[in-house]
């Protein structure tokens, strides 16, 4: 009676990880689509590209830098246009989905600013809605 019991349970435990491989498997294809976009923007960025801006920022996206100044989108793609943005990387630290709705936390690779960004998707496509930006303390 133990041993198919075990059986059992083994089976189940079996059929369990079965149902949740895809699951896992599109939390990482989506987790990859985030990154992807992350560089994207990077690159629009240092290339001063605003119609690619236009096509990762959504509509409605809002930008607060760590002054506290808020943008819109537009601003925000007139003040990149204008910046002298040199090439940097940024590591991302937690990439959190929920839904169609994605959070990604990360820090500059100088570890002085994080940035928190908010990307939602839809029609098959992510594009960014916030950004936030804070000073990361230096170490005493």
């Amino acid at each position: 009676m133990r041993l198919s019991g075990c059986l059992l349970h083994v089976a189940f435990l079996g059929a369990v990880g079965a149902m949740l491989e895809p699951i896992h498997a599109e939390q990482v294809a989506q987790e990859s689509e985030l990154i992807a976009l992350s560089d994207a923007w990077i690159e629009a960025e240092v290339r001063h590209d605003s119609e690619a801006l236009e096509r990762l920022l959504d509509e409605r996206f809002m930008v607060t830098f760590v002054s506290g100044r808020t943008m819109n989108r537009a601003e925000f793609i007139e003040w990149v246009r204008m910046a002298d943005i040199k090439p940097f990387q940024v590591n991302n630290e937690s990439i959190l989905l929920h839904g169609d709705t994605g959070i990604v936390i990360g820090v500059n690779s100088e570890r002085t600013v994080k940035f928190t960004w908010v990307a939602v998707k839809k029609a098959q496509r992510w594009r960014v809605v916030s950004e936030t930006f804070s000073r990361v303390p230096v170490p005493k």
